[in-house]
C-alpha cells in the first residue's frame, strides 16, 4: 500500500489546524493577510471585498435587521469558512486605497438595511484613511527654496546650468518644471546663452518677474537614494524614491541685496519678504569678489563692496520679519541655508583649493572637485583678514542651527577636460577670452549644481 493510501483523511478541523500551522510559518510577511502594510499601503492587492448580500434569514422567513448597539470587542471567528464573510459587526477591515474604498461606497449604497449610528461611523473611519495618501503619489513639494546672491555673484549662471545639472545621471531622472510660460522662457533663455553661444548670461539690470519651478526627479539606485523612504508601485517589481520641490526667485539686480543703495532701498522690502516666507534659501558666495577688493593690489574698479554688503543688512531684515510673525525658534531663524562658494572654475579659487590640498579628479567626468568645502570657506577667511567673509560665517553661525546648513562648492562652467589626453592642471581653464568677450571652448560642465538644492530636501550622498 502506497503512502497516499496509508494517509488518514484530513477533516474540517484537520484543514483549519493545517490553515493555522502555515499561517504561523509565514510569520509577518503573509502578504495575503489584509493587514499586512508596507508604508502604510497594502503591498498586494486586498482580499476580494465580499458580496453585499443580506444575512441567512430565520426559519420564518424574516431578514434580521443591523444592530444598533455599540460595537462589541473584535474576536476571531474560528469557526467561519474562509472567504466567508465576518458577521461580527465589531471587526474592522483593513485601510484600503483608493479603488477599494470608492467599490465598497458603492456597495454601501445598494444595501437595503438600515446602517446603525456604528456602522455609519467605522465607513467614514474607512473612508478618511484611504483619503490621506492616494497610492502611488509623490511627496508634496515642502516649503519654496529661494536664491540669494550679490552682484555679480553669478545667480543667472548657476540657474542656467542647473537645466543641464538634472540630466545628470549621477543624482537619478530629474527634469525640471516651469510653474508659467514665463518661467519657462526666462529658463529656456538663460540655458541659450550659457549652451548655445556659450557665454555668460548677462547681468540682471532691472526687476524680473518672479521666476518658479518644480524638480521633480527619482533617486532609485543613485548614492541619494533614501533607503528608509522607498516606495512600492503597483504592477511594478522596482522601489522609486520620488520626490520633488519648488523653487521660486525674484531675479532681482545684484545691487538690491545692498540696502544702502538706490537699487537696495526700492526694492530690499520685497526681497526680504520672500525670504522670510521661504524656508529654504540658496545663498550664492562670490570669492572672486575677494581678490577684486581686498588684494594684495587694492581694490579693482571703482566698486569696493564685499560680500558682506550683500548679506548682512538682508539677513538682519529677515530676521526681523520672522521674530514679528512670531515664527523665531529660540535664538535662531527656521531657514535652511546652502552657502555655495561659485565660480570654483576661476584659477584664483582653483589654485587656493589646490594649495590646501583640498582638489582631486572626479574619477566618472575627469573633473576636479573640492573634497571639504567647509575647509575651503574657512581658509577664505583666514587668507583675507581684512575681508567680509569671517563676518559672514559669524552671521550664520549665529542665525542658523548647524544641522541646516550646508557649504558647497560649485561651478557653473566647469573645467576643460581633453577627450584624449584628460584633465591638464596646467591648462584648467574651459574660458576662451575673445577679444573684449568670452567663448567656452566646448559646452558647459557644471561641477555640484544640483547637491545644494537636494540637501535643502534633507538628502545626502549615502555612505556605502
Amino acid at each position: 500500500m502506497t503512502d497516499d493510501e496509508k494517509r488518514p483523511e484530513r477533516g474540517k478541523n484537520d484543514k483549519q489546524d493545517r490553515m493555522k500551522d502555515d499561517k504561523a510559518v509565514e510569520g509577518p510577511f503573509d502578504v495575503w493577510d489584509p493587514a499586512t502594510l508596507v508604508g502604510g499601503r497594502a503591498a498586494l492587492p486586498p482580499a476580494p471585498v465580499p458580496s453585499a448580500t443580506a444575512a441567512p434569514p430565520h426559519r420564518n422567513g424574516a431578514v434580521p435587521a443591523a444592530p444598533v448597539s455599540p460595537p462589541v470587542a473584535p474576536r476571531e471567528d474560528k469557526t467561519r469558512a474562509p472567504g466567508a464573510p465576518s458577521a461580527d459587526p465589531g471587526r474592522r477591515a483593513a485601510a484600503s486605497p483608493r479603488a477599494f474604498a470608492e467599490k465598497l461606497v458603492e456597495l454601501d449604497k445598494a444595501e437595503k438595511p438600515a446602517r446603525g449610528a456604528a456602522a455609519a461611523a467605522e465607513k467614514t473611519a474607512r473612508q478618511d484613511e484611504a483619503r490621506q495618501e492616494p497610492e502611488g503619489a509623490a511627496s508634496a513639494p515642502e516649503s519654496t527654496i529661494t536664491l540669494w546672491g550679490g552682484m555679480g555673484s553669478g545667480k543667472s549662471t548657476l540657474l542656467a546650468a542647473l537645466s543641464r545639472a538634472v540630466q545628470d545621471p549621477l543624482y537619478g531622472k530629474w527634469s525640471m518644471w516651469p510653474e508659467d510660460h514665463a518661467s519657462q522662457k526666462f529658463l529656456s533663455d538663460l540655458a541659450h546663452v550659457l549652451y548655445r553661444d556659450r557665454t555668460f548670461p548677462m547681468a540682471t539690470l532691472t526687476e524680473q518677474r518672479p521666476v518658479r519651478f518644480t524638480l521633480a526627479g527619482d533617486l532609485a539606485g543613485t548614492r541619494f537614494s533614501r533607503g528608509g523612504r522607498k516606495r512600492w508601485w503597483r504592477g511594478s517589481t522596482a522601489a522609486r524614491d520620488v520626490m520633488e520641490f519648488k523653487v521660486t526667485l525674484r531675479d532681482l539686480p545684484g545691487e538690491a541685496f545692498d540696502l544702502h543703495s538706490e537699487t537696495g532701498a526700492a526694492l530690499g522690502g520685497k526681497l526680504i519678504k520672500d525670504l522670510g516666507t521661504s524656508r529654504a534659501m540658496v545663498y550664492v558666495v562670490d570669492p572672486v569678489r575677494e581678490w577684486q577688493v581686498n588684494g594684495d593690489d587694492g581694490p579693482v574698479g571703482d566698486d569696493a563692496r564685499q560680500n558682506a554688503d550683500f548679506f548682512t543688512d538682508v539677513l538682519a531684515g529677515v530676521a526681523t520679519e520672522v521674530n514679528m510673525r512670531g515664527e523665531r525658534q529660540g535664538n535662531q531663524l527656521p531657514h535652511s541655508i546652502a552657502v555655495c562658494l561659485a565660480k570654483f572654475d576661476d584659477d584664483r579659487v582653483f589654485r587656493f583649493a589646490c594649495e590646501q590640498g583640498n582638489v582631486r579628479l572626479n574619477p566618472r567626468t575627469g573633473q576636479p572637485e573640492v573634497m571639504d568645502a567647509k575647509r575651503l570657506f574657512d581658509g577664505l577667511c583666514q587668507a583675507f583678514p581684512h575681508g567680509s567673509l569671517r563676518e559672514i560665517k559669524q552671521q550664520i553661525e549665529l542665525f542658523f542651527a548647524p544641522e541646516r546648513v550646508g557649504y558647497f562648492v560649485c561651478s557653473a562652467v566647469g573645467f576643460w577636460v581633453d577627450p584624449e589626453r584628460g584633465f591638464d592642471f596646467e591648462n584648467p581653464s574651459l574660458v576662451n577670452p575673445v577679444e573684449d568677450d568670452v567663448r567656452f571652448v566646448a559646452s558647459p560642465q557644471p561641477v555640484n549644481i544640483l547637491e545644494p538644492f537636494l540637501f535643502l530636501r534633507g538628502v545626502g550622498p549615502q555612505q556605502s
